[in-house]
């Protein structure tokens, strides 16, 4: 059902961001007298402008009913990439837990999360590389591990 509202969604704001763009370029033609393929040069000078910067998101989520599971996975951080963000959301309803752990190039310990019923959690860090590149370019693994956990959680890994 949220799926499909978020794609519903998703959906209508991409049509009226298509039909604004149209009224925008008929007005622009109207008010300057470019015509369409100068104007069309334009936008697309516009709509690029800034893009070519490389960037990747990994969302994971997941809702537990009781389960205890492991798992793992990877993502790479590309060289040229220049800031990094992490964030972890949960929260548990009963005595299990979450404990979601990410290790980062070299398998060096980057942060360890356990989420319990303490407390909901609300956690994001975001590194600027800088002159650090070979600590943070590579392959970053992250674990999670659940036990009896009612609950869920969002990792969200973001690079730019």
């Amino acid at each position: 059902m949220k799926k499909t509202f978020i794609l519903i969604s998703a959906m209508v704001l991409a049509g009226l961001v298509i039909n604004n763009q149209k009224v925008f370029s008929q007005e622009l033609r109207r008010a300057t007298g470019i015509s369409s393929s100068e104007q069309l040069e334009r936008q697309e000078r516009i709509t690029y402008l800034g893009q070519d910067e490389k960037s990747t998101q990994l969302m994971l989520s997941k809702h537990f009913s009781g389960e205890s599971v492991s798992k793992s996975g990877n993502f790479t951080v590309d060289e040229g990439i220049r800031s990094l963000r992490i964030s972890i959301q949960g929260s548990i309803r009963n005595d299990g837990s979450i404990t979601i752990t990410i290790y980062s190039p070299g398998d060096d310990l980057f942060k360890e999360m356990e989420i319990d019923n303490s407390a909901d959690i609300h956690w994001s860090q975001v590194i600027n590389i800088g002159d650090n590149v070979a600590k943070y370019i590579g392959e970053w693994t992250y674990e999670i591990e659940t036990d009896e956990a009612e609950g869920m959680y969002n990792l969200s890994i973001t690079t730019h």
